[in-house]
């Protein structure tokens, strides 16, 4: 950023942290950035297309962040090219609870039991673990200095409109994350969250791990209408 800023381009950043398996920052660096960043490139990209500008659409970015929560699971570990071997092992009946996206491990190990089971305790921890007040660094365009901003999330709750998005982490067939999005959009309707508009596939993955997450974004009007705006990359791709 600061190599950037001195050649003369102008240029700022947008932190994405929507991880609630993290659920405060006080032993941590803070939670970490998961698959809401797919989400947030395309409505912030929609955005610049348009023309807003480029503080406009960091504003945007940043908004879209304290909006979003993600959560995700795994059955079996990828593995590193340059470790050679898995990054932790599992047992048959094992789970890893809240992994990340670069192959760490979860915050906790459980049993597996079955599919809605496991979509309920995601939906739970989204829900409980959604408020998170931290402090974030982000790069004042103006003085061309780090400064640091206080952001805060709040919980998603009744009422409450979406972006649901069911990711593969790299090895979950596509018809096991349509039972994760079956048994998640139940667990939304009963908690009177309307989903607007949903996304399942390989968006955000980690290798070839065993696992998926999911992902919910509060959205209102003008967000809907970036996110139908027309978007053409390999991997999403519609409008004219």
């Amino acid at each position: 950023t600061e190599l950037l800023h001195e050649s003369g381009i102008k240029v700022t950043t947008v932190v994405v942290d929507d991880d609630v398996a993290v659920k405060d920052s006080l032993y941590t660096a803070g939670r970490r950035g998961v698959a809401n960043t797919v989400l947030i490139e395309k409505l912030v990209g929609a955005a610049a297309e348009r023309g807003d500008s480029l503080e406009a659409c960091a504003e945007l970015g940043r908004r879209l962040n304290n909006l979003g929560h993600s959560i995700g699971i795994a059955l079996g570990a990828c593995t590193v090219p340059a470790a050679g071997q898995p990054s932790f092992t599992l047992k048959d009946d094992e789970m890893e609870f809240g992994v990340g996206i670069h192959g760490e491990p979860g915050i906790d190990r459980r049993r597996f039991s079955s599919l809605d089971q496991t979509v309920d305790e995601m939906f739970d921890t989204l829900l409980e673990n959604g408020a998170y007040s931290r402090t974030l660094r982000q790069w004042n365009t103006v003085k061309g200095a780090w400064q640091e901003v206080k952001q805060s999330k709040t919980a998603l709750q009744n009422g409450d409109r979406v972006i649901a998005l069911v990711n593969n982490l790299g090895a979950t067939p596509l018809s096991e994350l349509y039972g994760v999005y079956h048994r998640l959009a139940q667990r939304c309707e009963a908690s009177g969250i309307i989903i607007e508009r949903n996304l399942i596939g390989s968006y955000c993955t980690s290798l070839d791990m065993s696992g998926f997450s999911i992902t919910l974004l509060k959205v209102d009007d003008e967000t809907l209408a970036l996110w139908d705006a027309p978007v053409h990359t390999p991997a999403l791709n519609w409008g004219n």
